[in-house]
């Protein structure tokens, strides 16, 4: 074999190679072993001890019964093409967050709210799971799609099957974890019923929202693939449009239900939620039997558990701001949502490079110091920073249009020119400021042998919330502060969100 990769064999080949050490990687030690005329191949690898196995060396100490072409994917993207894939999924995610922003504006007149106030906790940590866990299976879907595993019908179906079973395994154990920052630091007495009535809400909103969304985000990618667009495009956004609104009809729907039902049928309530942790228990052998999610079974809950506790801080933000600025509910989802999505996309598109790249035996990354550099992030000339553009320049515009869609349903204020400026501006920051921790992140979770399809996403999605939470504040603070826009809670006698 003589090509520019003479150093980079195969890893079937029929000799014993030493593949040279990377910035990111030790060596790799690969065993050959005896083909025989099937075209199968087994490979063993002794790979270097990561901490979290990503997905490629997961693929190298299996065996391997695919063509090495499968591997190879895809040339190189055009900027066009990634406008053109990511913009239109964009629009409609932007959509779906303002219809979110509607409703939770609106939520303080239902009865759940009204009776479970301090339930407004959960909202960002139930909706956060887009992020954590959709979000997430996307991006490891779109790998496995990149890297050729999802070319036959059965392994379609088996990688279906074993990442909904492990996104229902993993949405029930969260959400159940979602309701105990509103037992401890919640402003109200929490009785055992309306514990029972928060944790199944909680539970069930989760369950139902996953199940939706993974079969969604199954069949983009898959739709993807078949018209060959890269899913790492398109299905995170698309997990966003339908991902808030989605959840937040659903908690709202069941916490009236279950509401209703606690004081007839409070035996029935703990019976129905045993059901789900019986799932969720069927969910866990399930994924535990695919190579693929067994590892994301033993060592993904990490980053999913670091996220809510972030977002338990954006929850109790929303509240407090909620209160003070009533209107600004309309806005938080679309400025949370809008920076996730977008950072998101980014976030898959790196890490399947580097899966990409160690599957080829290509250098993964340079060292860390030279991610730093800001201007690296945004002027260089580089996929990152290109895609970064792209990223910014259909925010901003996207920003002007959805926040006069806003208003076109009703919150409370008219539009000012300051208070559209203002809004755009800090979306933009909150962009800015993820896109540049993003691809400093992805690189130093590779560096630090995690996998960034795993777990990046839900760090970089629960930042956002944040960040996006407290700079809406700053807006709507601003706003009121220097420009007398009417938008304080003295103002809103009618609003009782919280109180």
């Amino acid at each position: 074999m003589s090509n520019d990769h003479d150093d980079f064999e195969p890893i079937d080949g029929e000799v014993d190679v030493q593949i040279p050490q990377s910035n990111t990687i030790d060596h790799l030690i690969v065993e050959g072993n005896n083909n025989n005329n099937t075209g199968d191949t087994l490979s063993n690898v002794i790979v270097e001890n990561w901490i979290f196995a990503p997905i490629a060396v997961t693929i190298q100490k299996m065996n391997v019964s695919k063509p090495i072409h499968v591997f190879n994917v895809a040339e190189k993207e055009s900027k066009k093409q990634f406008l053109a894939e990511a913009l239109i999924p964009f629009l409609f995610a932007g959509l779906g967050l303002i219809l979110a922003g509607v409703m939770l504006e609106s939520a303080e007149g239902s009865e759940f709210f009204q009776t479970l106030p301090d339930a407004v906790i959960m909202v960002p940590t139930l909706v956060g799971l887009k992020g954590n866990l959709e979000m997430t299976l996307s991006s490891r879907l779109s790998t496995l799609a990149n890297l050729g595993f999802m070319e036959s019908r059965k392994d379609k179906i088996n990688v279906a099957l074993s990442n909904m079973a492990l996104i229902q395994c993993q949405a029930i154990a969260v959400s159940s974890l979602a309701v105990i920052p509103v037992l401890f630091i919640g402003e109200q007495t929490i009785s055992f019923s309306d514990s029972l009535c928060l944790l199944l809400s909680a539970v069930v909103t989760a369950s139902l929202a996953s199940l939706v969304l993974s079969l969604l985000m199954v069949a983009v990618v898959i739709a993807a693939r078949r018209y060959k667009l890269n899913p790492d495009n398109i299905s995170t956004p698309v997990a966003a449009s339908l991902g808030d609104v989605s959840t937040l009809y659903i908690l709202l729907s069941v916490g009236t239900l279950v509401c209703h039902m606690r004081d007839l049928h409070i035996t029935l309530l703990i019976a129905i939620l045993l059901f789900f942790y019986a799932i969720a228990i069927v969910g866990a052998v399930m994924a535990s039997e695919d190579r693929f999610t067994l590892e994301v079974l033993k060592n993904g809950w990490w980053p999913i558990l670091c996220a809510m506790v972030i977002t338990t801080f954006s929850g109790l933000v929303l509240k407090k701001s909620m209160q003070t600025y009533p209107p600004l509910a309309a806005f938080q989802p679309l400025i949370n949502g809008l920076g996730g999505n977008l950072v998101a996309v980014q976030a898959s598109r790196i890490s399947t490079q580097l899966h990409r790249a160690r599957k080829n035996r290509e250098i993964e990354v340079k060292p860390l110091h030279h991610y730093i550099n800001p201007v690296r992030a945004f002027f260089g000339k580089n996929e990152d920073a290109s895609a970064a553009q792209i990223l910014l320049g259909i925010s901003i515009p996207s920003n002007i249009i959805f926040i006069f869609i806003i208003f076109l349903f009703g919150v409370g204020f008219h539009n000012t020119t300051p208070f559209t400026f203002s809004f755009v501006l800090v979306c933009a920051i909150q962009v800015t400021v993820l896109l540049y921790i993003c691809q400093i992140l992805v690189r130093a979770m590779w560096i630090m042998r995690i996998d960034p399809d795993n777990s990046a996403i839900p760090f970089l999605t629960a930042l956002g919330d944040l960040i996006g939470s407290l700079l809406l504040i700053l807006c709507f603070w601003s706003q009121w502060k220097y420009f007398g826009l009417p938008v304080s809670a003295d103002q809103y006698t009618g609003h009782k969100f919280g109180h």
